[in-house]
């Protein structure tokens, strides 16, 4: 059977379950938390996957892929910054839970609005999300039409992956909300963990035909050189950017609101400390040992390098017939990453516009008319976000990187926000602001002599934007602060 027809047949099926299950999981019940965070009682099975899904994404699956591949060993640094995630959340994610519970939050928004109590804030905030949001979906929509266009052998194009993938999300993600996205999440969840694990045992097993399989093989076969002390800072630059900026994504957020209790969201954040070793650690190392296996015969650059899995697996099925079932499945489970990260990313989107924009304006609007409105903005926001994905000509890891050094800017706001009873927003304003100018300041001016540390530009802005909350709260602001435990 021809790979590319197995492939096709293997992500039509796929594909095809998904309305079925956004048409099972659909309820009566209109009201708003209902249909965001499938009624706040999310239990410990739905919480784990719907977490891990959101997290791993086709970012990993290709992104990650084709930076292990361009840039070698430094890149594993990005297997620690997955790790650092967790107790990033742990700092925080208690509180916050019990206080969506007491208080009804739908969105960070609502926590902002009832922490700081100032609007100028909250939209400074909600609109530095919103965009960081829409990048990442992006970059994961850029990775399916690439994903596609491969599966099919150009037979797909990018363009009609893209937005046929669109219409196909924004169907089961309006029918169901997020009980829905939750439901599609344990299955693409599922492929992703096995998917990923299998193609790196299928490329270990070819490269060990030859050789020993070691780091310092790896490390031999293609002469990467050592580790310098300016990969060296960028890899610790990037832990702490990891760590810092996935724990506040708005989807992710989102699921620190559905848990059922604290009970059930730390089961799930124990589980997913293993994740960075069994899923981020062999997709990069398949990147790496790709360099070996494709050799001098197939050197891909830039962009092209986030479709090295695909290009190896292909090559490998033309020597063992066998692998063309396990291509169709990387395949399949790359596409499933990819759409559990979109479909979750559009629904924060989609409730950060009905709940934060469109209720604030029409306070006397019902659940029923919001949740209708919502379902409508999964249309829209789906189809924009298509059309602008296929206008993307950056790496994926390269938007990736600027979007968590902006989101960077947000972490104080949330993290100290709950953490301490007492800061000022006018603090935290100006925090951001600082913060985030700078970011890309040293990000796009080349003559700026910070960049050559190694450390990332976020880096320097969140420390900067650190250095602004200290100055304004301890020498600005009056000791009797506006906000005192309102938390």
């Amino acid at each position: 059977m021809n790979t590319e027809f197995l492939a096709v047949f293997l992500v039509a099926f796929y594909l095809c379950c998904l309305p079925v299950i956004g048409w099972l999981s659909r309820s009566k019940n209109n009201q708003i938390k209902d249909y965001y965070l499938a009624g706040g009682s999310v239990s410990f099975m739905g919480l784990f996957f719907t977490l891990y899904a959101t997290t791993y994404s086709g970012n990993t699956m290709l992104g990650f892929a084709g930076r292990a591949y361009r840039d070698g060993p430094v890149s594993l640094f990005a297997v620690l910054g997955m790790a650092a995630v967790i107790p990033v959340f742990m700092l925080f994610a208690r509180k916050l839970n019990q206080l969506a519970k007491d208080k009804g939050f739908v969105t960070i928004a609502d926590f902002l609005r009832l922490r700081y109590s100032n609007l100028i804030l909250v939209y400074t905030i909600n609109f530095i999300l919103i965009i960081t949001l829409a990048s990442y979906v992006l970059t994961n929509l850029k990775a399916a039409g690439l994903l596609l266009e491969v599966i099919s052998n150009g037979y797909i194009p990018m363009l009609y992956g893209i937005f046929g993938l669109a219409i196909i999300m924004a169907i089961y993600e309006s029918l169901g909300g997020m009980k829905a996205v939750i439901w599609t999440d344990i299955l693409q969840g599922t492929m992703l963990l096995f998917g990923g694990l299998l193609v790196f045992l299928i490329v270990i097993f070819e490269f060990t035909g030859s050789q020993e399989f070691t780091y310092q093989v790896v490390m031999e076969s293609y002469n990467w050189p050592p580790l310098d002390q300016y990969q060296l800072m960028r890899g610790v630059s990037l832990v702490f950017m990891f760590g810092l900026a996935i724990s506040i994504y708005p989807h992710a957020l989102q699921r620190i609101f559905a848990a059922k209790d604290w009970t059930t969201l730390k089961k799930s954040f124990k589980w997913m400390c293993v994740m960075p070793v069994v899923t981020t650690l062999p997709i990069m190392l398949t990147g790496m040992i790709a360099v070996i296996i494709l050799g001098d015969t197939q050197i891909l650059q830039g962009g092209d390098s986030d479709r090295v899995i695909p290009i190896l697996l292909k090559q490998l099925s033309s020597e063992l017939p066998i692998l063309k079932w396990v291509l169709a499945l990387f395949m399949a489970a790359a596409l499933a990453a990819i759409m559990s990260t979109v479909d979750s990313a559009l629904l924060s989107l989609g409730s950060m516009f009905t709940q934060d924009i469109i209720r604030p304006c029409y306070p006397q609007i019902d659940d029923k008319r919001l949740a209708a409105v919502g379902r409508l903005m999964t249309w829209v926001l789906m189809f924009l976000m298509a059309a602008l994905a296929v206008s993307i000509s950056n790496t994926i890891w390269s938007l990736i990187v600027l979007k968590l050094e902006i989101m960077l800017q947000v972490t104080p706001s949330i993290v100290l926000g709950v953490v301490l009873k007492r800061l000022n927003w006018f603090a935290v304003l100006g925090g951001v602001i600082a913060g985030l100018s700078s970011t890309l300041y040293i990000k796009f001016v080349p003559w700026v002599g910070l960049s050559e540390f190694g450390i990332h530009a976020g880096i320097w802005g969140l420390i900067i934007n650190l250095a602004t909350i200290t100055i304004i709260q301890t020498f600005v602001v009056s000791k009797k602060s506006d906000i005192t435990d309102k938390i």
